[in-house]
């Protein structure tokens, strides 16, 4: 059965590399930096608020602080399908745009129970899709101008995580690549027989980067649940960061011109790549970030922390984009409950997930950072019958952002947006020698 699930999402995997990897939607605000940032969580880290300092779990792969991969006890296949939806709107027009992709694909292995673990896969790690479009009046004579923006990031990371006694180190090393192509439009009607022109600012990103994660676990006592049974209750302190890394870019800058053609409307292309500068080696300075938080409780019975998040976009500096930026921050809070995880009932082994996020963005709008506020439930389902002799812990996650990112005056650029996340988590015992056949 669990061979036929792997090759059933084997395929899976495959069909949406081939058609969903490019699918992105539509936000003004990705015109800023590197776009908009794609969240490294996870779905039940994402339907808690987000919280990653304190959080570790036997079958739960947590990027964001690699010092929990220590805690990996099972061998944990996990893929995750996400949508993405969001609704513009400013003193002109209502915009709005759905789309869907890779939310994350990973494989975490426990090299040495309760010592030390590994991870790897591939995360999307930023996306530009904007387009902005205006009628321009100069000495009697119109033209539209259009401002426009796509691509896409992505990053293949390694960890492991290390633990010694009740303390746990980890690292993730990982490879940044992608390209975005920035440009500008200037689209004359065929009547003036001007020419059309396009110039293009494209980057294309490639160099490795790492994150670091620490996390101190102590028990605290043992409590009673209804059935008058002790569940250990623990406290995890925990931080994870990285410096500022200089990642390589090369750009091409060049324009090309074409002829709107007066019986079809059509562009005529009349000149390709004009007077072009092609893969100038530069950098670009992503920023530096760090977190720190704390959870109490144990992934079999309830769980609940706190997190801060901080990144300095300040001083990003990119041939990207040289818009003034914000530094932002988050707190986040959530938590989970798992009424009974030894019970026949399938709703007592239903994990219950909910949590909030409130912060700034490094967006800037008028001067001022733009606030993001989101909710966040979500639900741990698991997938197949759990009993003695069947070692199969796999669950379907599925997690539900909903939140707002702008200022809060009338003529001000605001964004409500939602993502849904429904992943596949194969977690099991793996490489057991037998001792009976």
């Amino acid at each position: 059965m669990q061979a036929k699930l792997i090759n059933f999402f084997s395929l899976l995997l495959a069909l949406v590399l081939c058609t969903a990897l490019e699918a992105q939607t539509f936000s003004p605000q990705s015109q800023f930096g590197l776009g908009n940032m794609h969240s490294s969580l996870f779905s039940s880290n994402r339907a808690m608020g987000g919280i990653s300092a304190g959080f570790r779990g036997s079958r739960d792969i947590n990027y964001l602080n690699p010092a929990s991969y220590s805690a990996i006890n099972y061998t944990t296949f996990d893929i995750g399908l996400s949508l993405y939806g969001n609704v513009v709107s400013d003193s002109a027009r209502i915009t709005d745009a759905a789309n869907g992709g890779i939310n994350h694909i990973a494989l975490a292995v426990p090299i040495k129970q309760n010592l030390w673990g590994m991870a790897f896969g591939l995360l999307p790690y930023s996306y530009k899709n904007y387009s902005f479009n205006s009628i321009i009046e100069e000495d009697g004579q119109s033209y539209e101008y259009k401002q426009q923006g796509k691509g896409s990031t992505y990053q293949v990371f390694w960890g492991n995580g290390f633990q010694f006694k009740g303390l746990s180190a980890g690292v993730n090393a990982g490879f940044l690549f992608g390209q975005f192509d920035d440009s500008e439009n200037f689209l004359f009607p065929d009547s003036l027989g001007n020419l059309n022109t396009s110039k293009h600012n494209e980057v294309r990103l490639k160099d490795f980067l790492f994150n670091f994660g620490l996390q101190y676990q102590v028990k605290l006592n043992k409590l009673e649940n209804t059935d008058k049974e002790k569940q250990d209750v623990f406290m995890t302190i925990g931080a994870y960061g990285a410096p500022s890394f200089n990642i390589k870019s090369l750009t091409s800058v060049y324009s090309n011109s074409s002829l709107t053609s007066a019986v079809t409307g059509e562009e005529i292309a009349i000149d390709s790549a004009l007077n072009g500068l092609y893969d100038v080696k530069e950098q670009t300075a992503l920023p530096a970030y760090f977190g720190a938080g704390i959870s109490f409780g144990n992934e079999f019975t309830w769980m609940t922390g706190i997190d801060f998040h901080f990144e300095n976009w300040k001083n990003f500096s990119s041939p990207i984009s040289s818009s003034p930026m914000s530094n932002e921050w988050q707190v986040k809070i959530g938590g989970q409950i798992l009424p009974n995880f030894k019970s026949k009932k399938f709703g007592n082994n239903v994990s219950y997930r909910l949590g909030a996020h409130l912060g700034k963005s490094r967006i800037m709008l008028d001067n001022q950072a733009v606030p993001d506020f989101g909710m966040t439930f979500g639900l741990g389902i698991p997938f197949g019958k759990i009993s003695t002799f069947n070692r199969s812990f796999s669950n379907l996650n599925l997690s539900v952002e909903i939140g707002r990112r702008g200022l809060n005056q009338n003529d001000a650029q605001k964004e409500n947006y939602y993502k849904v996340v429904l992943a596949y988590s194969l977690s099991d015992r793996w490489f057991i020698k037998r001792k009976f056949d």
